[in-house]
């Protein structure tokens, strides 16, 4: 019974040193190493504005920085307009989407109320792929309504600021 004993303790004592050493021969460290590098670029911006249409207005001034435009325009009546086209490129990488517009509403809420500015050709939540063009139209009119169609025209203006803000497209 002794010799059974000692036999199985050997045994047991083999099978651990034969685990340990299998386990050794399999375990290794593992090490990943790796690098990233984005080059991107964003470069959205306004490249330029040209005077469209202009029925009993006059240009005083139209500037623009990389996403705002000025406007100050002179309009001689009531259905008076003036018409711009704003040139937006994306000279960058990164594809971009129109967040918002504005500027629009703080102009058309400001006295005098009947001038009014509006942009059509792009809308909030379009997308301008890298290195692609768009283009934005202002109108300002002087709105015709029954309370000064009847009254002797004097020209009035009003300048506004309009802001094109564009972000990454996710």
């Amino acid at each position: 019974m002794e010799k059974k004993k000692n036999f199985v303790i050997g045994t047991l004592l083999a099978a651990i040193v034969l685990m340990s050493v299998g386990y050794a021969a399999l375990a290794q460290v593992l090490t990943i190493n790796g690098t990233a590098n984005i080059s991107a670029d964003w470069d959205v911006e306004i490249t330029g504005i040209t005077e469209g249409t202009l029925t009993g207005a006059t240009t005083q001034t139209v500037t623009s920085d990389a996403t705002s435009a000025t406007f100050n325009v002179d309009l001689a009546y009531p259905g008076a307009t003036a018409t711009y086209e704003i040139d937006i490129e994306n000279k960058g990488t990164i594809d971009a989407v129109l967040e918002s517009i504005t500027g629009v509403d703080a102009a058309n809420t400001a006295l005098p109320t009947e001038v009014q500015y509006t942009v059509t050709g792009v809308a909030e939540g379009d997308t301008l792929d890298a290195k692609a063009t768009t283009k934005a139209i202002v109108t300002v009119t002087w709105v015709a309504s029954a309370d000064n169609t009847d009254t002797v025209p004097t020209t009035t203006s009003k300048t506004a600021t309009i802001n094109l803000n564009y972000v990454q497209n996710t």
